[in-house]
C-alpha cells in the first residue's frame, strides 16, 4: 500500500537525543539469544528482549518519479548524529520445541546527499521504519552443546520516505510517500556453547520473495554471556537488506552494525 503527499519542503528532523540513543544501545542485541534461553524444556517459558541496532545505512530512496532517486550513504557514527528516535523489543515464548517471537522496531533518521549537485544543491531524506516481524520456530536438533532451530513467520513493514531538493539550477521541490507491505520469512537460528556461561548463537532469515519485496536477508553473528540463570548479555554483528520498489516508491537499502544487549527470561 502506497500514499503519497507532496509538500512545499522537506519536513525538518528534531535534534538527535542522547538517551534515547542509551535506551536503543541498552536493547540492542536481545534478539539474538531469546529462544536459547529455554528455562525448561517442560511448559512454557518467556524471553523479554529490549535491543538496539546500531546499524548504518546505504542505499536508495525514492518517493516521487518527477523527482530523482536519493541516494543514502551514512555510517554508524554519522547514524547517531543523524538519529531522531529508536525504540526496539522483542518477546518471546518456548514450550518444549515449538517456540513463537513477536520484534518490534521503531526508527526515524534523516541524512543529507549533494551528489545530485549542479541540478539541486541538497538532497534531504527523513526516513521513519516501523518494523514487526511474527516467527514460529520448530527446534530441529540439540545436544549437549549445541541446537538449531527452523524459523518461519512474517515481518510487516511501515516505511516512510520524506524527500526534499534545495535549489540549484532546478527550483526547489519535495515529496513524501509511505508504502506498507508483509514479506515471507524462512530461515536458521542456532547457538554453540563453549561452556556453562559463554557461547555463540546467531540466525540467518531470507524473505520478500517478489510477495512482498523483491527481496529480503537479516543474517546476525554474536558472543553471549550467561550472568545468571536467567540474564544474559550479546554482542554481535548483524546485516540487513531489503528491496522495495512499489510505483513512485523506492527503499532499496543495506544496513550492517554492531548489535548489543541484554534479555530476561522467567
Amino acid at each position: 500500500m502506497t500514499k503519497a503527499v507532496n509538500t512545499s519542503r522537506a519536513k525538518d528532523s528534531a535534534p538527535t537525543i542522547l538517551s534515547l540513543i542509551g535506551i536503543s544501545f541498552a536493547t540492542s542485541f536481545a534478539a539474538t539469544d531469546v529462544q536459547a534461553q529455554s528455562l525448561s524444556d517442560n511448559g512454557w517459558s518467556y524471553t523479554i528482549a529490549p535491543y538496539a541496532f546500531g546499524a548504518g545505512l546505504s542505499g536508495s530512496v525514492a518517493a516521487n518519479e518527477r523527482l530523482p532517486t536519493a541516494e543514502v550513504d551514512l555510517s554508524f557514527a554519522e547514524i547517531l548524529e543523524n538519529l531522531d528516535m529508536a525504540g526496539m523489543i522483542l518477546l518471546n515464548a518456548q514450550n518444549g520445541r515449538w517456540g513463537i517471537t513477536g520484534d518490534l522496531q521503531y526508527i526515524r533518521l534523516k541524512s543529507e546527499s549533494k551528489k545530485l549537485r549542479p541540478l539541486y544543491d541538497t538532497a534531504t531524506v527523513a526516513v521513519t521504519n516501523k518494523i514487526f516481524s511474527v516467527y514460529g520456530e520448530y527446534k530441529l536438533t540439540q545436544s549437549s552443546q549445541a541446537e538449531l532451530w527452523g524459523v518461519f513467520g512474517a515481518r510487516y513493514w511501515n516505511v516512510e520516505n520524506d524527500i526534499g531538493f534545495s535549489s540549484g539550477r532546478l527550483p526547489k521541490a519535495s515529496a513524501n510517500v509511505e508504502n506498507s507491505w508483509t514479506d515471507p520469512v524462512l530461515g536458521l537460528r542456532g547457538r554453540y556453547n563453549f561452556d556453562d556461561r559463554t557461547y555463540l548463537t546467531g540466525w540467518a532469515y531470507a524473505g520478500g520473495f517478489g510477495v512482498g519485496s523483491d527481496s529480503m536477508a537479516d543474517v546476525f553473528a554474536a558472543v553471549g554471556y550467561q550472568f545468571t540463570s536467567t540474564t544474559a548479555g550479546v554482542l554481535g554483528y548483524r546485516f540487513v537488506s531489503v528491496d522495495r520498489r512499489d510505483g513512485d516508491f523506492i527503499y532499496d537499502v543495506e544496513m550492517d552494525g554492531l548489535m548489543a544487549g541484554l534479555s530476561f527470561s522467567f
